[in-house]
């Protein structure tokens, strides 16, 4: 006896780009959550350990994923050593933040 297959639903997807970060490359604190200019650097158990300022230096030590922007990053901290996670939306790859480019439909005459 044969069952009929559904087919299975597609994964979400991001409603935005997602960055990904290698192990071992170093990036900086976006500061994103909450419209914040810090991120906070939790334990595995979410529990805060330090508030990093934006511009901060770390290094990618290890990640876990996630569907829609959830994925965190281990990171240590370039001038403290000190090591947790953080969301990969409070993180960026380029020293500077770089502007988002204008949404079409947006302008101001």
């Amino acid at each position: 006896m044969s069952f009929p297959r559904a087919p299975l639903p597609a994964p979400a997807r991001p409603r935005g780009p997602v960055d990904v970060f290698a192990v071992g490359r170093r990036v900086y604190i976006a500061g994103a959550s909450a419209g914040s200019a810090r991120a906070t650097l939790t334990d595995s158990g979410g529990r805060p350990l330090a508030s990093l300022p934006e511009g901060a230096e770390v290094t990618v030590v290890a990640w876990r994923p996630g569907w829609s922007g959830t994925t965190r990053y281990c990171v240590r901290v370039s001038d403290s050593e000190l090591e947790g996670w953080l969301p990969v939306g409070d993180l960026r790859g380029t020293r500077a933040a770089i502007p988002s480019p204008p949404i079409p439909g947006n302008r101001r005459l």
